[in-house]
């Protein structure tokens, strides 16, 4: 087992430090990390990895407080703290719409090292209306049992007709989020929930939005050409479904693509495919 980071003298603000093996090297790992998600975490993923390596999650809630904030500040904030620990990337992973970030990040080290790094993608995703209403429809139907199904169908509702109608993913991000905050402040009263956990439930969702929203602005497909793409048994994630909206257009997406019969839930806890990344990650010098 890896050893769990409790405490550094150094401790970055944007990256959360998962495992610190190796104090001359670091794998990034990007994702939006939220505790109780049906997926599983790269939390879940280190404790399969073995000893041997750092890594470094991205903490995309510390950039995301400004809805307004472009996708470059985003980048720049966590590749500053890469170059002030002057650790070598050994690799970059991305999970889901992590994997846009990841490839805008996988860049950047290129720029600042003169080469590509060993880039790994679970079932890449990029930015879309259609992803960023189904993670509120999911968010909402969650408060069903507290609010009931009346009151959480009105907004999935309102929440598909502003879809169709908003003109980019800032513009849906604002209106989702009003509709989540209308349905979870009712469902907070219900709860008894005091004002700190309020707080943090809505700020997460509003974070949650604001990252996907700025994903738009970055274009991936390059970067993930050159990857190593991790395809789970899910037809609705990743390049399965990616492929099954664009038939005969995305058959050739990355350098390389492992399937797994796995769902997209389970990716990051599954022992094996774990241990296939990090022997991957450790091969490469």
């Amino acid at each position: 087992m890896p050893t769990l980071t409790t405490g550094r003298t150094t401790t970055p603000v944007t990256w959360n430090v998962l495992t610190d093996d190796d104090p001359a090297s670091v794998v990034l790992a990007v994702d939006f990390d939220a505790t109780g998600r049906a997926e599983a975490r790269f939390t879940d993923f280190v404790g399969h990895i073995g000893a041997g390596l750092t890594v470094w999650e991205t903490i995309p809630q510390a950039v995301a407080t400004r809805p307004d904030l472009p996708a470059d500040a985003y980048v720049k904030q966590w590749m500053d703290e890469i170059k002030a620990s002057g650790r070598q990337v050994r690799a970059v992973l991305g999970f889901c719409a992590g994997s846009v970030y990841a490839a805008a990040i996988a860049e950047e080290i290129e720029a600042w090292r003169g080469s590509f790094p060993l880039t790994i993608l679970f079932d890449p995703e990029r930015a879309s209306a259609a992803s960023m209403y189904w993670q509120f429809h999911k968010a909402v139907g969650q408060m069903t049992q507290t609010v009931g199904p009346a009151e959480t169908g009105r907004a999935q509702d309102a929440g598909q007709r502003a879809q169709e109608d908003c003109r980019d993913l800032t513009d849906l991000a604002r209106r989702l989020l009003v509709l989540y905050h209308t349905v979870a402040t009712k469902a907070f009263d219900k709860l008894g929930l005091d004002s700190v956990r309020r707080a943090e439930l809505t700020e997460t969702a509003g974070a949650f939005l604001s990252y996907l929203a700025t994903a738009e602005q970055i274009e991936p497909m390059p970067a993930w050409r050159r990857s190593t793409v991790i395809t789970s048994a899910t037809p609705t994630s990743g390049l399965n479904a990616l492929r099954a909206l664009n038939p005969g257009q995305f058959d050739e997406v990355a350098a390389e693509e492992v399937r797994f019969d796995v769902a997209h839930v389970d990716l990051l806890r599954t022992p094996d495919i774990a241990r296939i990344v990090a022997g991957l990650v450790k091969d490469r010098t």
